[in-house]
């Protein structure tokens, strides 16, 4: 650097045009690194930026699913309901199949040939033995006049199957969340079972350990003992038992969520719940499922689309009216004599010619195809009317049952609720008298059975009202995942 400033290069200099100093290369460098620094923290902080972000996505993506979470999810993922989407569109692609099927249809041809040897001239209509070349123009077009109804009661049949086709991914969607739900609180459900058989082991282990110091003293029997170490025994097998059901319900959850098994799914282990009185009487509710449920709704327009194609076979009978029309042209030229014929232009514009033609077609015989045909949609038709009435009556029982379970469910929690209280108090009283020898360590495995049995009936009660009183907003109106 000492050498730099020394030399003449970097000393300031007049500039020829104005008294102003030009600006040394050294400050140039200056203002570069500088400018380079800027640069580099610029980067830095976005670099910084991006990585926060990207922490925050995963940290979102890692976040517990609640219920809605993972129904939405499995919804998405469902390949049953992609193949309902595949169904949609083939039943879009047939409706738009039947309305061209109303419009005329359109075609045209050309062809050309060249003949050698012996032929006949198009102009003298006499053999030649010379080469020729030739060929043709046309366009021709056909339209139904009538059928007896058919492309009507197609497209008819075609609408009603398209409005079925979204009736039947709804009911795709709406299974797979319904399966979704269930397995959800059966997870929920084992989780709660597993903590309390942590519960009850960990106290088994504690009450073992009383009663060896109690042993020890004098003060309990080696029978005592035994049976309090059964009773851990007991718990420990069902803790295990437990964790293994756990275990299967969430590889049954992430299966129908198409989730990877070999990833780790955390959920919300918790649900909201309020027991409150449905305030729509099951009447009420029985008749907005029987009118606009998507399983009604998809019965009644099966049993439309089987009319409409009944309908339709029945114009077999009927004769076919057809509208037919068409244009063509030629061109003909000895290749031996070209200039003994018209130009292609003049002969295009010479040659042409026209037709129109009206076709009836009645049907006689064709081997009773058409009578079967009939047969088959007139049965096809009835049998859609019975299903139809069979899914209104199941639809109805439905509605009954997760009314009624409902309201079963609630009041079992509740009553639940006390029980465990009661079970609760008593296991403590027992325990206590345990510890004075005043009973046996049966009457304390007992006491401590029926308060096992307690928190899980509890447990069980109010998640599976969560499921009925779901299923029962559901049926009177309500999606079954909140967004």
């Amino acid at each position: 650097m000492r050498n730099n400033l020394k030399s003449p290069s970097l000393q300031v200099t007049e500039s020829p045009s104005r008294d102003v100093p030009t600006i040394p290369k050294k400050i140039n460098n200056e203002s570069l690194m500088r400018l380079n620094k800027t640069k580099c923290f610029v980067r830095t902080f976005f670099v910084i930026l991006l990585s926060n972000f990207l922490t925050l996505s995963l940290a979102a993506q890692s976040l517990p699913m609640s219920l809605d979470d993972c129904m939405a999810y499995a919804v998405e993922h469902s390949t049953s309901v992609g193949k309902k989407i595949n169904d949609l569109d083939n039943a879009e692609q047939e409706y738009n199949s039947s309305v061209a099927s109303l419009f005329p249809s359109l075609s045209a041809s050309v062809s050309g040939a060249s003949n050698f040897g012996r032929s006949i001239d198009p102009e003298t209509n006499n053999y030649t033995n010379v080469s020729t070349f030739s060929n043709s123009y046309g366009i021709s077009g056909s339209m139904p006049l009538f059928t007896g109804l058919q492309g009507i009661n197609t497209l008819r049949a075609a609408k009603v199957a398209r409005e079925r086709g979204y009736n039947e991914l709804q009911i795709s969607r709406d299974e797979i969340a319904m399966q979704t739900m269930k397995a959800y609180v059966d997870v929920l459900y084992y989780i709660g079972t597993t903590e309390i058989a942590t519960q009850q082991l960990e106290d088994s282990r504690l009450m073992l350990k009383e009663v060896k110091k109690l042993y020890e003293v004098g003060r309990k029997s080696a029978a005592d003992v035994a049976e309090v170490e059964s009773q851990e025994a007991n718990y420990d097998y069902l803790l295990t038992e437990q964790q293994n059901n756990l275990a299967l319900a969430k590889i049954r959850l992430r299966e129908l969520m198409n989730f990877p098994q070999d990833q780790e799914l955390e959920i919300v282990e918790e649900i909201d719940v309020e027991f409150v009185s449905m305030l729509t009487p099951m009447e009420e509710v029985v008749n907005h499922a029987l009118n606009n449920n998507v399983k009604v709704v998809s019965a009644e327009l099966n049993t439309s689309y089987s009319k409409l194609n009944y309908q339709r076979t029945k114009g077999y009978y009927f004769p076919s009216l057809y509208l037919y029309g068409g244009y063509n042209t030629s061109y003909f030229v000895n290749m031996e004599n070209q200039a003994a014929y018209d130009s292609f232009l003049n002969q295009f514009k010479n040659n042409m010619g026209s037709y129109i033609q009206v076709g009836l077609s009645i049907p006689i015989f064709s081997g009773l195809e058409r009578r079967t045909s009939s047969r088959v949609a007139r049965n096809a038709w009835r049998n859609a009317e019975l299903d139809q009435i069979a899914v209104r009556n199941a639809v109805e029982s439905e509605v009954t049952q997760s009314y009624q379970q409902m309201q079963g469910y609630a009041k079992q929690y509740v009553l639940g609720q006390k029980k465990l209280e009661a079970a609760q108090l008593a296991y403590d009283g027992i325990a206590a008298k345990f510890e004075k020898g005043l009973v046996t360590a049966i009457d304390l495995q007992t006491a401590s059975t029926t308060l096992l049995q307690a928190k899980s009936d509890c447990l069980r009660s109010r998640l599976q009202y969560v499921i009925e009183y779901r299923m029962v907003e559901y049926y009177n109106g309500k999606e079954l995942i909140n967004n």
